[in-house]
């Protein structure tokens, strides 16, 4: 009998539980020993060689529509990816030619040659609001995602001796808020300053808006302002998006960031 790439031989010697297993003879010519149930199932379907050249991937995918992407042809020469099996050439609905590993393609994890993600993310910049470099969705988003490097939480950073380095992002500025030995004092060092930068941003954009649309004439004279200086490890706000100007100092936590 034939199974895939192999061909039965004879019964060979059963398995520690006794369960027969068969010596059969692949299409390439190496012979192999498989259990009866994984031949009758169709897990084992040759010697290994399937695996290696990717057979698994070989369907025949020519015409077929993945999504915007047209499969023309295998890539020349059957090149083909380790994890995901062989790779064809397409065409998407927007003119471009690609090279997409079947795997990809059958499992509908590649529907385009990129086009796709890029109009999906413009139209999700389309409902963000930008202002002064600024996304206050993104700032709002920042605070709740715990982030996934490998110290466990955002903008933190593990050094080579054990420290943890933290950051903070704000206005495409990176600012440094120091090395710590102790993991919850680095948390509170980089939620101290999201407080400032972050949540201090979006509330003061919130004030600001609420007295723009009861005095427009105060508006039209007072743009909204939100300047942060970073000055011996405190960071000083200058803000209008209060009743009065002011500077929000933290230098608790700042100064313990640089000790």
């Amino acid at each position: 009998m034939r199974f895939g790439r192999l061909t039965v031989l004879r019964r060979a010697e059963d398995d520690g539980s006794g369960r027969p297993r068969w010596l059969c003879r692949c299409d390439c010519g190496e012979l192999c020993v498989a259990a009866g149930r994984n031949l009758r199932s169709g897990n084992t379907k040759s010697c290994g060689c399937a695996r290696k050249d990717g057979s698994r991937s070989r369907r025949d995918l020519t015409g077929m529509r993945f999504g915007r992407l047209t499969a023309l042809c295998p890539v020349e020469g059957e090149r083909h990816n380790k994890t995901a099996g062989a790779m064809w050439r397409c065409r998407c609905d927007c003119g471009q030619e690609t090279e997409v590993s079947a795997a990809c393609l059958l499992s509908g994890r590649t529907r385009s040659c990129g086009c796709l993600n890029r109009e999906q993310m413009a139209r999700m910049h389309e409902h963000m609001h930008y202002e002064n470099d600024t996304c206050l969705e993104q700032l709002a988003r920042a605070q709740t995602d715990r982030g996934t490097n490998k110290a466990g939480f955002r903008g933190l950073f593990r050094t080579k001796d054990g420290r943890f380095r933290v950051t903070i992002n704000f206005r495409k500025k990176r600012y440094n808020l120091g090395y710590f030995r102790d993991y919850d004092e680095a948390v509170q060092a980089r939620l101290d300053a999201e407080q400032t930068l972050h949540q201090g941003y979006i509330d003061a954009r919130s004030a600001y808006r609420r007295r723009a649309e009861a005095d427009p004439a105060w508006a039209e004279k007072n743009p909204f302002v939100y300047n942060v200086q970073r000055i011996d490890g405190a960071f000083y706000v200058t803000t209008n998006g209060t009743a009065r100007s002011f500077d929000e100092r933290r230098p608790r936590s700042d100064a313990a960031a640089l000790r």
